[in-house]
Order: structure tokens, then C-alpha cells, then sequence
């Protein structure tokens, strides 16, 4: 029974990368009937309860992945989200610091990176800047703590410090087109204005989402027509 549940756990999660959402609430839920004990299998209830947008059912399924195992790291981070998402913050970061004091979490820049945005809403700023910082030191190439850093950095009034960061994203994620949106914005804003073109140029050439080549165009029309 636990090898079958086991492998419907992994159809499971199978189906919730492929965003197959009845499917995988089917594997996952005959799995928990399986083996009731599993906390991997509750966290990835949790997990499709949050994708099919549940809430409370998704807090359940955390809450009691920790119950059955108080070391499920993920499981932590993942209530972590979900109390942030209901504006339960205090509640939040510390299950973001139960997940990044567990020396087994496998991805603790997550934890880390969820207590820099909930900081950064809090408008703790100094706080935000050092998880993300934390962050990136555990995962180099992390661009969303990036972003994150490169916001609070320019809230703080470090523009120059908020343009290195951008710089440093496009650096190791030379594809992300995002990340050259904003730094080219991040340009605008200190008046650079042929580095912000060619920062937009950048984005128009690595995406072919419609909304990022919107956005991008739309700044590139103004610099090329100021320079006429």
C-alpha cells in the first residue's frame, strides 16, 4: 500500500506540473487513503488544494504535513505562503525561520526569499534587503530575489546600489526579459536613457510574451522618438 501510494504521489505531482488539477486531486487523494501517515503526501495536498484555490483546505493539508512530521521544511515554507496570503504575517515568518533553521531543507533560499517580500510589505525594509540577500548568497542565479533586492534598494534611496543589482540579474540571466524591463525602467529613472533603450531592446529580443513585448515596445517607441 505504501509503494502504490508512493507512486500515486508522483503521478500526482506529475499532473500538478502539467497543471492537470482533477488529475492529480484524484492520484493524490487515493494516495493519502493509502498511507494517511505520509506528510510528503499531505504537503502535496496542500499544494493542489492552493492551486485550485482552497485556502482552508490547503492550510489543513499543511498543518497537518507538520503534525505528522514537525522537520517537513516545505511544509513550513509552504503555510508560511498561505498565512501570508491571508495577511497573517507574524505567523508567516515564523514558519519561514522553521524552514530555513532546518539544516535538511534542500531549498532554504525560498524561505528566505518568502521572508524578504513579507518584510518588504511590512515595509521593514533594512530586514527585506538581508533575507534576499540570504537568498542569493544560497542560490546565485535566483532572479526573483534580485528583483526583490534591486525594489527595496531603490525604496531605500540606494538607486546606484538598485541598478548593480538589475545589472547583476541580467548578468546571470541574460534571457530573462523581466529582469531588462526593469533595469531599463531602473535606467529611466537616472535619466540613462541609451542604456534603457538598449536594456529594452534586450527584453524585446529574449520574450515572445505578448504583454513583455507590449511593455518593452512601448518604451522603445518613446527613447527612439526623443531622439529624432
Amino acid at each position: 500500500m505504501k509503494r502504490e501510494a508512493s507512486a500515486r504521489m508522483q503521478m500526482g505531482v506529475t499532473y500538478l506540473e502539467q497543471r492537470n488539477l482533477p488529475s492529480a486531486m484524484r492520484e493524490l487523494t487515493r494516495a493519502a487513503e493509502l498511507d494517511p501517515d505520509n506528510s510528503e503526501i499531505a504537503m502535496t495536498l496542500g499544494l493542489a488544494y492552493q492551486q485550485r484555490g482552497d485556502i482552508e483546505k490547503s492550510e489543513e493539508y499543511f498543518r497537518r504535513a507538520i503534525r505528522l512530521d514537525p522537520d517537513n521544511a516545505p511544509a513550513h515554507n509552504n503555510l508560511g505562503n498561505i498565512l501570508s496570503f491571508q495577511g497573517k504575517g507574524d505567523e508567516a515568518i515564523r514558519e519561514y525561520e522553521k524552514a530555513v533553521s532546518n539544516i535538511l531543507y534542500p531549498t532554504p533560499e525560498f524561505g528566505y526569499y518568502n521572508m524578504g517580500r513579507e518584510y518588504a510589505r511590512r515595509k521593514e525594509l533594512p530586514k527585506a534587503e538581508l533575507m534576499y540577500r540570504r537568498a542569493i548568497a544560497m542560490s546565485p542565479s535566483f532572479v526573483d530575489a534580485y528583483r526583490g533586492l534591486a525594489m527595496v534598494q531603490f525604496e531605500q534611496g540606494q538607486g546606484k546600489e538598485s541598478i548593480r543589482t538589475l545589472e547583476r540579474l541580467v548578468e546571470v540571466a541574460p534571457s530573462h526579459a523581466r529582469g531588462w524591463i526593469d533595469l531599463g525602467s531602473m535606467y529611466l529613472r537616472f535619466d540613462r536613457k541609451k542604456e534603457a533603450l538598449e536594456a529594452f531592446r534586450n527584453a524585446m529580443s529574449n520574450t515572445g510574451d505578448p504583454a513583455l513585448r507590449s511593455e518593452a515596445s512601448g518604451y522603445i517607441n518613446i527613447l527612439e522618438k526623443g531622439k529624432r
